[in-house]
């Protein structure tokens, strides 16, 4: 049986579960079902209806070696003759010993962002920074992975990033995309756009800001407020199709996470900003590897961060070569066929 575990809530926001989404969808065209494990009810309906049978936890989230019996009993039941169970996991709130405990039950596997090793089968680090952790992955003897798949060749793109993803450069800037992570903590959608609108060039080329405010944005209903009268601001909610968004835009402003990768699949211009720890990284190598401009951390140096998006944005604006440098540097950084890799790799072990 092949075994998502994976939790989405309005503190975590829900990026482990979509990209476990997208390992998801490319396993079930292998002829394999998945079945998603979860301590966050608030997730379970997501999952449902992209097609996929959940399994609900009564347990915290946070304390995941507490669930050990009750996943143990659950795989037990669910357990197939002559199968090995996968153990897919995608969380921060693991733990060594967690792992181990697992491994008693199947082939385990996890999805790993921050350079930590872990005692598991298999390792997958699918970001811009991944191939860079592989001697710290293998320094730690007593939790070295036993093998690693490393690098954006297995970034899990969703479905509707793998077609019809052609995206033309416009002459002029006249819509631009701000996305700022499952919750904004830090509201910095207000930041950005209020910097933006309040700028002359800017104003002068009376540029519209599309924010994008996810499921569970902390500042959704003070958003529509702030901005349901602005001519030049639209609030995005419930959003079905952010490639179509996105594809309306001529720049986009992202926290780096697996939308940097979405966005580079178009190659529609960004800029980014982070955070989080677990963000650091994307911003700083993909600012090292491409033309993108990494504007800085917005929780420690909010200000300069702001200011770094908006030069940054007015350079966008006034010089088309620059667009189309960064349209050429984020072409070659994804070609969609991430969770089809790791997709075959997981299904070898199945067994």
């Amino acid at each position: 049986m092949f075994v998502i575990r994976a939790d989405g809530n309005s503190e975590i926001g829900m990026g482990h579960v979509m990209r476990c989404l997208s390992i998801a969808d490319a396993v079930k065209e292998q002829a394999v079902e998945p079945i998603f494990v979860t301590a966050c009810k608030e997730c379970v309906s997501m999952i449902e209806q992209r097609g996929f049978q959940t399994r609900l936890l009564t347990t915290d989230y946070r304390d995941m070696l507490s669930e050990m019996p009750q996943l143990g009993n659950l795989l037990e039941k669910e357990k197939k003759e002559l199968e090995k169970h996968i153990l897919l996991v995608d969380s921060y709130q693991v733990s060594d010993e967690y792992y181990r405990e697992l491994k008693k039950l199947g082939y385990v596997v996890c999805l790993e962002d921050m350079g930590q090793p872990y005692p598991v089968n298999l390792l997958i680090n699918y970001n811009i920074y991944g191939e860079k952790l592989a001697s710290k992955y293998e320094a730690d003897n007593e939790n070295k992975p036993e093998k690693m798949l490393l690098g954006v060749s297995y970034m899990p793109l969703r479905q509707e990033f793998l077609t019809d993803i052609d995206y033309t450069l416009k002459d002029k800037v006249t819509d631009v995309m701000i996305t700022t992570g499952g919750s904004d903590p830090f509201f910095a959608a207000k930041a950005f756009v209020d910097a933006f609108l309040a700028d002359k060039l800017l104003q002068e080329e009376k540029i519209r800001y599309h924010i994008i405010s996810g499921p569970f944005n902390s500042h959704a209903e003070e958003l529509k407020e702030l901005y349901a009268s602005h001519p030049r601001v639209v609030v995005h909610e419930n959003v079905k199709s952010m490639k179509e968004i996105m594809r309306q835009c001529d720049v986009v402003l992202t926290a780096t996470g697996s939308t940097i990768y979405e966005v580079s699949a178009l190659g529609i211009p960004m800029l980014v900003f982070y955070f989080a720890e677990n963000q650091r990284r994307g911003a700083e190598e993909i600012g090292n590897k491409t033309s993108v401009i990494n504007c800085g951390d917005f929780s420690k140096e909010l200000e300069e961060t702001v200011n770094k998006a908006l030069e940054t944005l007015q350079r966008c604006v006034a010089d088309k070569s620059y667009r189309e440098q960064l349209y050429q540097d984020e072409k070659q950084l994804v070609d969609g066929k991430g969770a089809t890799r790791i997709a075959i790799t997981l299904l070898e072990n199945m067994q």
